[in-house]
């Protein structure tokens, strides 16, 4: 019987791939665009003063300051929130969430507005986000464990272990990118990419479903389907590094 299943040809499967890279792009150039049009009232009463040291320095101020406020936030007020059923606590720390998440846009178009982009920021920016994104993930599946099938929060951690172990391939292959380029004395690593982009968006949503979704147990069973989702980008994305890191080695070897 299964010898007459359509297997989907060649063709077939570069079209798919290329109509999901088009969306992923067009998505990801959208948010870029709404981040660009916020910040650029600000961009242009601070250009000015560029030079300033504060000023210079406002995106990685952001950036820095986003990595503890995220902890505090998650672990302070969603948590607790989530677990005793206090819903105002809860959706109050989802919207500081929401501040917190829209910040890691807004620093990224602010740094480019001031012309201020630099090594640090790009290397501070993404480990804000995992931060985030571990720190939710977590105190969901701990919150879970006592108020969800706790079948379900062993499949998750089942996922999150594989979510966790492309974070940690990304963060050693950001690494290695930044060594190579500093032995070399080469221009800044390049930032996130595309698949990056849409991974951290795909986590930051599985975070807030989980919480937010008033039905625990849909909520967390929707939440871990985002966490699923996102696991091919992460893919795509380590393999965009892995990518960048040979044409770099290869242009030093040059």
């Amino acid at each position: 019987m299964l010898d007459y299943l359509p297997v989907p040809s060649k063709e077939v499967w570069l079209s798919v791939s290329t109509a999901i890279k088009t969306t992923v792009g067009a998505v990801n150039n959208c948010s870029r665009l709404s981040f660009v049009l916020v910040s650029k009232p600000v961009v242009k009463i601070l250009y000015p003063h560029r030079n300033r040291w504060v000023v210079r320095n406002l995106a990685n101020i952001i950036s820095t300051v986003r990595l503890p406020l995220s902890l505090f936030v998650v672990v302070a007020i969603v948590y607790p929130g989530y677990v005793n059923q206090d819903a105002k606590n809860l959706y109050i720390g989802l919207v500081a969430m929401l501040i917190v998440l829209l910040s890691d846009g807004f620093d990224g178009a602010l740094a480019r507005g001031l012309n201020t982009v630099s090594r640090y920021g790009k290397a501070v920016d993404p480990v804000a986000d995992k931060v985030l994104y571990v720190s939710m993930i977590l105190c969901l599946l701990f919150g879970g464990w006592q108020v969800v099938n706790r079948e379900l929060v062993i499949i998750m951690l089942l996922c999150i272990i594989v979510a966790v172990y492309y974070e940690v391939r990304l963060v050693m292959i950001a690494i290695m990118i930044d060594r190579e380029c500093r032995l070399h004395n080469s221009a800044e690593p390049t930032g996130a990419n595309m698949w990056g982009k849409a991974k951290f968006a795909v986590q930051a949503a599985s975070g807030f479903v989980g919480f937010g979704i008033p039905w625990q147990t849909a909520g967390f069973s929707l939440s871990m389907c985002l966490v699923v989702l996102s696991l091919p980008l992460a893919h795509m994305s380590l393999r965009g590094h892995q990518l960048d890191l040979e044409a770099i080695k290869a242009k030093f070897a040059a």
